[in-house]
């Protein structure tokens, strides 16, 4: 999927006195986290070059628009779009961003998790850096963008609560690094069937879904809202959904313009508006081609199930 440049971060930070430009103690760069926590994520639209430097926390940088480059002590690492670069706590490394580039970058403690003894028995945190793509390791790409996904939705919401929850996808995070990264993790990943793939990422999509039908959504929006390409979304959503996007999306519509209809205080106009159709006409064309009768008609069949029920001294509304 071609992605457009965003000349400005549509992702305000929650708080207005954090620093956007980065603030260095020699090599040790002084990461300005969200106050009171020890988290932050960050949508890139500067043409900012960061040099040589370190911090203790984690960061991963994943790639939408054009690239980065990154030099460690392990080698050089490009980040196209759809990557995700792992660089663990105390690697010095340099990020330059290719020309208008965009991408999300997330910085987080890894400290308190040593405290859990199952955590030190996993060995989750990659001693080196980590570069997943989508051609890669698909598998493993789809857990860890999905919970990356996750973590910036918490990180940008108004939950008060935001850093607990955005650690406890930090901690499935690293639940699949470290099945990823061994010997019986793999064999285990690679008996896995669609069901956790769906438990992985395709619920957050319905969920998505379920959130989002009432807007002008499509196959783009989702896709790039999962940070993955048209073709490879549409054909995954297919296989472990078990019908296309569009129909899918189509049912969702219809199911909730099902419930609406029963209420005659409703216009089908309004109706259709509030189900993601842009005009009475093709909700209409869409209603008749899947139920077999016009919203009209299944309105009327719902008042006259429901009549002496269910709004006895009502008319029914008209289109």
């Amino acid at each position: 999927m071609k992605q457009e440049f965003i000349e400005k971060s549509p992702y305000p930070q929650p708080s207005p006195k954090m620093k956007v430009h980065q603030v260095l103690n020699g090599l040790e760069e002084d990461v300005d986290f969200l106050p009171g926590t020890s988290i932050r994520v960050w949508y890139t639209y500067l043409p900012t070059s960061y040099p040589m430097h370190w911090h203790s926390c984690m960061e991963i940088i994943e790639g939408v628009h054009s690239y980065y480059n990154c030099e460690t002590g392990d080698g050089a690492f490009t980040v196209s779009p759809g990557d995700i670069l792992l660089i663990p706590g105390g690697v010095v490394h340099n990020l330059t961003p290719g020309p208008r580039c965009n991408g999300w970058v997330y910085l987080f403690e890894t400290q308190w998790m040593e405290q859990i003894p199952s955590f030190q028995n996993l060995s989750p945190i990659p001693a080196h850096p980590l570069l997943i793509s989508q051609q890669g390791n698909p598998l493993l790409y789809m857990d860890i963008s999905g919970w990356l996904s996750r973590m910036r939705n918490d990180y940008f919401s108004e939950n008060e609560a935001r850093e607990l929850v955005f650690n406890a996808s930090v901690l499935r995070l690293m639940e699949q690094l470290a099945l990823h990264g061994s010997d019986t993790g793999m064999r285990a990943k690679e008996r896995l069937d669609k069901r956790h793939i769906h438990e992985a990422m395709f619920q957050q999509v319905i969920d998505y879904i379920d959130q989002n039908f009432s807007k002008d959504l499509t196959l783009d929006d989702i896709s790039r809202q999962f940070n993955l390409s048209n073709a490879y979304f549409s054909r995954l959503f297919s296989k472990y959904v078990q019908e296309p996007f569009s129909d899918y999306l189509t049912h969702r519509r219809l199911r909730e313009a099902e419930s609406l209809l029963a209420d005659p205080a409703l216009s089908i106009t309004d109706v259709a508006l509030r189900c993601g159709y842009g005009s009475l006409s093709s909700f209409s064309r869409v209603f008749l081609a899947q139920k077999n009768c016009t919203p009209s008609q299944f309105r009327r069949n719902c008042v006259r199930l429901h009549r002496g029920t269910l709004y006895p001294d009502r008319k029914n509304s008209t289109e």
